[in-house]
């Protein structure tokens, strides 16, 4: 390993450590021996796609034990097959639960998920869960009192005297994640009264940070944004179908919008517009190609990250590629022409493939990680470069040049083929295949992203018994 790789990697890992850390959740569920439990976040709180961030079998005793990195507070819901639980996820916690047998007495449909009941031993009460579950009970108090000020319309000073009360029972508790929380529920409430929309637009957004990963914030801003493109058609129809249908012009359509008065912050602006497309897509607003087209831009063109990820995601919501789909079959050449089949390779172990070419500086900044992960998870998971290159005389110089790449390279001869069939706009691009050959995910985590926890929990020991001490129920 060259001075460069090295430090490469250093940098990459420093940088991982020191944002992500480890959560740990035991727990003990009954009545649900040997089935899998995972943990599942939304993406975003917009498209709500979702992703696993780990997954583990519940022992035949009834234990469980779960491992996953976070940077920020998560809610997180914990699933075994459609029965589902949720709960928050602090960064460097430590949590031990107790998942409840689903409620016979109630007719659960086998097709949709339902929730049952969660037990969490709360060991501090300025820990997330133990604030958010003491304010709740607070707030549906005083909505129980308070009930008759909202039948007559007039609820606004209750409101704000409750919003005085719990900043000041809350004044001593330091955590932004629950300030935000107590925030935007009451947000929300207001939203649902006569305050005007300019009073709410003051209030909780003009010259607010978007916090993209507060899920009551999202419950606001949705509700506060809602269908904002399906009104500006009818009002600014002509110019806005141009920009989205014809132009594909994210800067148009952007500069049509900022007529709106709640429109004038860029950023606000610039998420709006993701979420009016989404909306669009669905409602029939715009042709879904020129939505497409838009979003695609916007993942090329955006200077919010947050922004970019979300558009993408939403591009993916609406791909044949997702996980429990079949992947699409292919049969490549490697570098001496010798060729190789998608089902030759899934037949023994799962099958990390990413497509690349030679002039894509990402692509090779990324395979020097690669080559790490391959040396811990190579026994069950075959990694696969597919060169898009010109010639697979290219990649038999590229592999000449990089004799430690020590893993399956192939020659991608179909044209443009198997990039449309893997849906591939920009490079790279990865995808996780299991042994049956259906996607683990599509589009996969990139190697310096969290796909190494996706190959932990693939190549984990299964089944292994985790004793858990006495819990204290909520």
């Amino acid at each position: 390993m060259n001075n460069k790789t090295l430090l490469f990697l250093l940098a990459f890992l420093i940088h991982f450590f020191s944002q992500a850390q480890n959560v740990i959740i035991k727990g003990q569920a009954e009545t649900y021996e040997n089935r899998e439990i995972g943990v599942w976040v939304d993406k975003d709180f917009i498209s709500n796609t979702e992703k696993q961030l780990t997954f583990s079998t519940i022992d035949s005793t009834g234990n469980f034990l779960l491992e996953f990195n976070s940077k920020e507070i998560q809610y997180i819901t914990l699933k075994i097959d459609k029965n589902i639980a949720s709960m928050y996820g602090e960064p460097n916690a430590t949590y031990e639960i107790i998942i409840m047998p689903p409620d016979s007495t109630t007719y659960q449909n086998p097709n949709l998920e339902h929730d049952v009941n969660i037990s969490i031993n709360l060991k501090s009460k300025t820990e997330i869960n133990a604030l958010t579950m003491d304010y709740d009970k607070r707030f549906d108090d005083f909505l129980s009192k308070e009930y008759r000020s909202f039948v007559s319309r007039s609820p606004q000073a209750k409101i704000d005297s409750f919003k005085v009360a719990m900043h000041n029972y809350y004044s001593d508790v330091k955590n932004d994640y629950f300030e935000a929380y107590r925030t935007y529920t009451i947000a929300a409430l207001e939203e649902k009264t006569k305050v005007s929309r300019k009073k709410l637009f003051d209030n909780y957004l003009n010259q607010k940070p978007i916090l993209y990963h507060n899920q009551e914030y999202f419950n606001f801003f949705n509700t506060f944004y809602k269908q904002v493109l399906r009104n500006f058609s009818q009002t600014q129809g002509h110019e806005l179908v141009n920009q989205i249908e014809i132009q594909s012009n994210f800067k148009g359509a952007m500069d049509i919008l900022k007529k709106d008065d709640f429109l004038k912050n860029d950023t606000i602006r610039e998420l709006v517009l993701i979420k009016g497309l989404y909306e669009s897509y669905y409602d029939g607003t715009f042709k879904k190609a020129g939505i497409v087209k838009l979003l695609e831009h916007i993942t090329e063109e955006s200077t919010i990250a947050e922004d970019q990820q979300i558009a993408q995601n939403i591009l993916n919501s609406f791909s044949k590629l997702k996980p429990g789909v079949s992947a699409p079959y292919f049969e490549l050449p490697d570098k001496t022409g010798l060729t190789h089949n998608l089902d030759e390779l899934r037949s023994k172990k799962f099958v990390y493939v990413f497509f690349f070419d030679q002039q894509c500086i990402s692509c090779l900044q990324q395979m020097k990680i690669i080559t790490s992960l391959k040396k811990q998870y190579g026994t069950r998971i075959e990694f696969v470069g597919v060169s898009v290159d010109k010639a697979n005389a290219d990649l038999k110089n590229f592999c000449l040049k990089n004799p430690d790449y020590d893993w399956l390279f192939l020659f991608d001869n179909s044209g443009t083929k198997l990039k449309n069939n893997y849906e591939i706009k920009s490079l790279p691009a990865y995808f996780l295949i299991d042994m049956d050959g259906k996607f683990v995910q599509a589009p996969a985590e990139s190697p310096d992203g969290d796909i190494d926890r996706a190959f932990y929990d693939i190549t984990k020991p299964k089944g292994k018994k985790h004793n858990v001490g006495d819990k204290s129920n909520r």
